[in-house]
Protein backbone atom coordinates (compact mmCIF):
# COMPACT_ATOMS: atom_id res chain seq x y z
CA UNK A 1 0.00 0.00 0.00
CA UNK A 2 1.70 2.97 -0.95
CA UNK A 3 1.54 6.19 1.38
CA UNK A 4 -0.51 8.15 0.03
CA UNK A 5 -3.22 4.93 0.11
CA UNK A 6 -2.36 4.37 3.96
CA UNK A 7 -2.99 8.40 4.33
CA UNK A 8 -6.55 7.92 3.24
CA UNK A 9 -7.45 5.21 4.48
CA UNK A 10 -6.64 6.50 7.91
CA UNK A 11 -8.34 9.44 7.26
CA UNK A 12 -11.63 7.50 5.97
CA UNK A 13 -11.35 5.25 9.63
CA UNK A 14 -12.08 8.35 11.86
CA UNK A 15 -14.92 9.18 9.65
CA UNK A 16 -18.30 7.64 11.10
CA UNK A 17 -19.43 4.59 9.84
CA UNK A 18 -22.35 6.59 7.42
CA UNK A 19 -19.83 8.60 6.32
CA UNK A 20 -17.28 5.48 5.40
CA UNK A 21 -20.41 3.56 3.40
CA UNK A 22 -20.87 7.43 1.87
CA UNK A 23 -17.06 7.49 0.88
CA UNK A 24 -17.14 3.85 -0.10
CA UNK A 25 -20.00 4.24 -2.36
CA UNK A 26 -18.17 7.28 -4.63
CA UNK A 27 -15.01 6.01 -4.83
CA UNK A 28 -16.12 2.68 -5.98
CA UNK A 29 -18.53 4.85 -8.56
CA UNK A 30 -14.92 6.83 -9.44
CA UNK A 31 -13.50 3.29 -9.76
CA UNK A 32 -16.03 2.11 -12.30
CA UNK A 33 -16.43 5.18 -14.56
CA UNK A 34 -12.94 4.85 -14.53
CA UNK A 35 -12.50 0.73 -15.74
CA UNK A 36 -15.29 1.47 -18.12
CA UNK A 37 -14.18 4.59 -19.70
CA UNK A 38 -10.76 2.57 -20.27
CA UNK A 39 -12.50 0.11 -22.15
CA UNK A 40 -13.18 0.64 -25.51
CA UNK A 41 -15.99 -0.94 -27.14
CA UNK A 42 -14.53 -3.32 -29.58
CA UNK A 43 -16.67 -1.71 -32.52
CA UNK A 44 -15.09 1.27 -32.05
CA UNK A 45 -11.45 0.02 -31.80
CA UNK A 46 -11.14 -0.75 -35.52
CA UNK A 47 -12.36 2.77 -36.35
CA UNK A 48 -9.87 4.09 -33.58
CA UNK A 49 -6.57 1.90 -35.23
CA UNK A 50 -7.96 3.55 -38.67
CA UNK A 51 -7.54 7.34 -37.78
CA UNK A 52 -4.76 6.60 -35.91
CA UNK A 53 -2.89 5.21 -39.10
CA UNK A 54 -3.96 8.34 -40.92
CA UNK A 55 -2.77 10.38 -38.83
CA UNK A 56 0.85 8.64 -38.42
CA UNK A 57 0.97 8.13 -42.10
CA UNK A 58 0.56 11.92 -42.75
CA UNK A 59 -2.69 11.32 -44.41
CA UNK A 60 -4.59 13.57 -42.30
CA UNK A 61 -3.20 16.09 -39.80
CA UNK A 62 -4.52 17.27 -36.50
CA UNK A 63 -5.53 20.46 -35.83
CA UNK A 64 -4.58 23.06 -33.00
CA UNK A 65 -7.44 24.10 -30.36
CA UNK A 66 -7.21 27.43 -31.30
CA UNK A 67 -7.25 26.96 -34.75
CA UNK A 68 -10.78 24.86 -34.53
CA UNK A 69 -12.17 27.61 -32.29
CA UNK A 70 -11.52 30.07 -35.03
CA UNK A 71 -12.81 27.85 -37.41
CA UNK A 72 -16.12 27.04 -35.51
CA UNK A 73 -16.38 31.11 -34.66
CA UNK A 74 -16.03 31.71 -38.61
CA UNK A 75 -18.94 28.84 -38.82
CA UNK A 76 -21.26 30.18 -36.28
CA UNK A 77 -20.82 33.95 -37.67
CA UNK A 78 -21.98 32.64 -41.67
CA UNK A 79 -24.96 30.97 -39.68
CA UNK A 80 -26.53 34.36 -38.79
Amino acid sequence: MTTALKEIVGELSSLSGERQHVAASVIHALWAEQQASDAVHPKWQSELDRRNAQIESGEVELAEEASMETFVDKLLLNEG
